[in-house]
């Protein structure tokens, strides 16, 4: 039987959510028709409708442990078919940067990272990091002997690596990128926690699919974008994330292959037999790893256009746009047009050694180091958070059983 549960409305939660995206929240008469036009909310637990009566209680702690808040895709389908105009779709967008600040570790940096207030601090971090990087490598290069040895290894010869050295830039992202992944683990372990909680508590955990076939579920559905295909009224948004989606992971690919073929396969590779460097001047342009990556990049950068047309626009069912949804897409818009600015002034500049241009080149590249240390290592605290608290929400759901899917399979 499942225990009482103590009501305790949080106001200033409420005023928050208001003041994200949900503004509509109070237009909610509780109807349920949000939860009958979604197509998302097929399971044994129909969103949005419940979500939508713990907002207005301000029940911050019961949505925080809701896995629902993150199945939902903010098509806004739910929003146009309102009779009140609450527009559930925008409020459940609002609940899910709040469930980043929730879990988030430590959490002023996810306030920090979605505030304009503080966006030339964010900016000004990993700027001032990289130029002590930059300053204190040939002091490290020298005290370390490294003619030979780890450094010498990781050492390569190239355009930018005259004053962006590999090794210092592996290490640099490296040390940072997993105290980052630290903290995402930490958040998502007491979301994870939360969720199983929130479920005993009520009587309704029983887990209804393994972990692994679970995870490999989501993963499936996740690259094949199936659920998004799903949302009617805004159908460009799955255009616009798929772009992003894909091209992202385009560019993932070739920066993973780059090292392997660099640092793993042509060390012990015969003179003459080396594999091509796909950002190296003399890979050729044919290269279908060079092809993969220009490609990645024009994606990424077309998804990023179309979701920023989507939400200037003022059609109906138009997702609302909060500083959370702002921040994130011109990042990433900043990072596809620097780097593929990055390989054009190479093409450019390094024809012409000694010009002045190299060092617009180097400017260039400088701006796409920051940016991709703003999207990576503040991911834990950012809207692209949620490339890893969605997917474990749907992993727990299929393994619970909140699906559709998985309570027809078994």
């Amino acid at each position: 039987m499942p225990e009482p549960y103590l009501v305790k409305p949080d106001r200033e939660f409420v005023q928050r959510v208001l003041g994200e995206g949900g503004e509509d929240l109070k237009k909610c008469f509780q109807c349920a028709t949000c939860s009958v036009v979604c197509e998302l909310s097929d399971g044994s637990k129909p969103f949005p409708r419940k979500e939508m009566i713990w907002a207005q209680w301000g029940l911050k702690d019961r949505l925080a442990a809701d896995p629902d808040i993150w199945l939902c895709h903010q098509c806004n389908d739910c929003s146009t078919r309102c009779p009140r105009g609450a527009r559930p779709g925008d409020v459940l967008s609002a609940l899910r940067q709040e469930a980043v600040q929730h879990y988030a570790v430590p959490g002023f940096l996810c306030k920090w990272a979605n505030s304009l207030t503080h966006l030339p601090l964010m900016l000004l971090i990993p700027a001032v990091l990289l130029v002590l990087a930059l300053v204190a490598k040939t002091p490290i290069w020298e005290s370390t002997g490294a003619d030979e040895g780890l450094l010498h290894y990781l050492h390569h010869e190239g355009f930018y690596a005259a004053l962006y050295p590999h090794w210092l830039l592996i290490g640099f992202y490296s040390f940072f990128w997993g105290l980052a992944m630290l903290a995402a683990a930490a958040g998502v372990l007491r979301f994870w926690r939360a969720m199983k909680a929130a479920d005993e508590t009520s009587g309704g955990y029983a887990p209804k699919l393994g972990i692994v076939p679970s995870t490999i579920r989501v993963l499936t559905s996740l690259f094949r974008h199936d659920r998004f295909s799903k949302c009617g009224s805004q159908a460009s948004r799955r255009t616009a994330h798929m772009g992003a989606f894909y091209g992202f992971a385009a560019l993932f690919i070739v920066s993973v292959w780059a090292v392997i073929a660099l640092y793993m396969i042509n060390p012990f590779m015969p003179e003459g037999k080396h594999l091509h460097y796909p950002f190296a001047f003399s890979d050729p342009l044919g290269s279908p790893w060079k092809i993969l990556g220009n490609l990645g990049a024009i994606a990424l950068i077309a998804g990023c256009i179309i979701a920023i047309r989507d939400r200037m626009s003022a059609k109906e069912g138009s997702a609302a746009s909060s500083s959370f949804d702002w921040l994130f897409v011109w990042l990433v818009l900043t990072v596809g047009v620097s780097g593929l600015l990055t390989e054009i002034m190479r093409y450019v500049a390094e024809p012409m050694e000694g010009s002045g241009i190299r060092y617009l080149a180097y400017g260039i590249y400088f701006v796409h180091l920051v940016a991709v240390f703003d999207l990576l290592v503040y991911l834990p605290f950012s809207k692209f958070a949620h490339i890893v608290y969605r997917s474990v929400a749907l992993v727990y759901a299929e393994h619970t059983g909140r699906t559709k899917g998985t309570v027809e399979s078994e």
